[in-house]
């Protein structure tokens, strides 16, 4: 048995020679080559025999891969570089550099910067800097830029910046800036600033900032968690507000916010109900009227709003409650005949207006609100300019 081991290691041995000798014959891989001109029709039946050679000019029909492009990269399929891109790269399908690309990025389908981005990328669907990119991305359906952009995104569907935004993101749904905005964004249905913003965002419907909005939001929602600069909408929120929200309902945290009942009689609509809603000292009304004074029409029904601040006034000496006054803007239309037929005769009434008012504090539930104002009356199907001024008053209530 002794043997028959000894003579095993013996054969063992006697081929690691060869072994060596094999390994040391295996061709080393063959270093990059630089073409002024490289062709290609499938890579690798191409001039370049290795994915890291470069070229200052490369043409292929359906794919070309090389390393480096210093120039023009032309292909009616896919271009594909491993590295850097320093020139112009245009594809019928695919346009793609793995590192970095400078200059223009053009192709049917996509484009794509592997990690850095300086120039125009232009597709039909996507357009994507893997990290950082500075200047235009346009694409069909979306654009991204993995970390940051510092430029212009323009996408049929979605922009996407990972990180942070400088500059402008328009997109047809939405847009959305990971952390920081300062620039604009518009979009379709809703934009997104993951912290703070210092930008201007317009959607056709919501608009969010995660941190402080030190902007402009305009949509029918708007969102922020601190907000010192301006909301336009329907609803807005802030978890903080020391900016200015304009909006039909303006909500913000617990302590800031409260909700009253509000009645009055005036001299526009006789009896008039509705909700006074707060966000800090910025308040908004949302109510309906009836017995329309300024037409002579008693069967009619009128929807209105008013936005306004209250500026509270010191406190004299002795007791009694508290007193501010109220300064709002609102608009009020009066339906003479969508309910009431019979009034068909009688158009229906826009009415502007501007009111200050004086309140005082009766109890913690209930306040006494009176004052006067200037209105602007126009007939439905007539033109702004064939209104006419008049004054007005109101007084009444206001609870809880």
């Amino acid at each position: 048995m002794r043997k028959i081991w000894v003579l095993v290691l013996i054969i063992g041995t006697s081929f690691v020679p060869y072994a060596r000798a094999g390994q040391e014959a295996r061709p080393e891989e063959t270093a990059p080559r630089h073409r002024v001109l490289n062709l290609s029709l499938f890579y690798p039946v191409s001039l370049n025999r290795s994915k890291h050679d470069t070229a200052n000019l490369s043409l292929s029909l359906l794919y070309g891969h090389l390393g480096s492009v210093r120039g023009l990269d032309l292909s009616l399929g896919v271009a594909a570089l491993e590295r850097s891109l320093e020139g112009v790269q245009l594809a019928g399908l695919i346009a793609a550099a793995g590192e970095s690309m400078k200059g223009g990025q053009m192709a049917g389908l996509l484009c794509v910067a592997g990690d850095r981005g300086e120039g125009i990328q232009m597709a039909g669907l996507g357009s994507v800097g893997g990290e950082e990119f500075s200047g235009l991305q346009a694409a069909g359906l979306f654009a991204v830029a993995g970390e940051r952009l510092k430029g212009a995104q323009f996408s049929g569907l979605f922009g996407v910046a990972g990180e942070s935004t400088q500059g402008l993101q328009v997109s047809g749904l939405f847009s959305v800036a990971g952390d920081q905005l300062d620039g604009i964004q518009i979009a379709g249905l809703f934009n997104v600033a993951g912290e703070d913003s210092r930008a201007l965002q317009v959607a056709g419907v919501m608009n969010v900032t995660g941190g402080t909005c030190r902007g402009l939001q305009i949509g029918l929602f708007n969102v922020a968690g601190r907000l010192t600069g301006v909301q336009i909408g329907l609803v807005n929120a802030a978890e903080e507000i020391e900016g200015l929200p304009i909006g039909l309902v303006n909500l913000t945290r617990k302590e800031d916010r409260r909700i009253q009942m509000a009645a009055w009689a005036g001299s526009v609509s006789l009896f008039n109900a509705g909700v006074k809603i707060w966000a800090k000292r910025f308040y908004s009304v949302l109510y309906a009227g009836t017995v329309n004074l300024t037409q002579d029409e008693h069967d009619c029904l009128a929807y209105g709003f008013q936005y306004g601040y209250a500026f509270p006034l010191r406190a004299s000496g002795g007791g009694g409650g508290r007193k501010r006054i109220d300064v709002d803007v609102g608009y009020l239309y009066f339906d003479n005949s969508t309910l009431f037929r019979r009034l068909k005769g009688t158009p229906d009434r826009h009415v502007y207006s501007v009111r200050g008012a004086l309140a005082v504090e009766l109890s913690k539930q209930l306040s006494l609100v009176g004052g006067v104002g200037l209105g602007y009356r126009v007939n439905y199907g007539t033109s702004f300019s064939g209104g006419s001024l008049f004054p007005l008053v109101f007084v009444g209530l206001e609870l809880f």
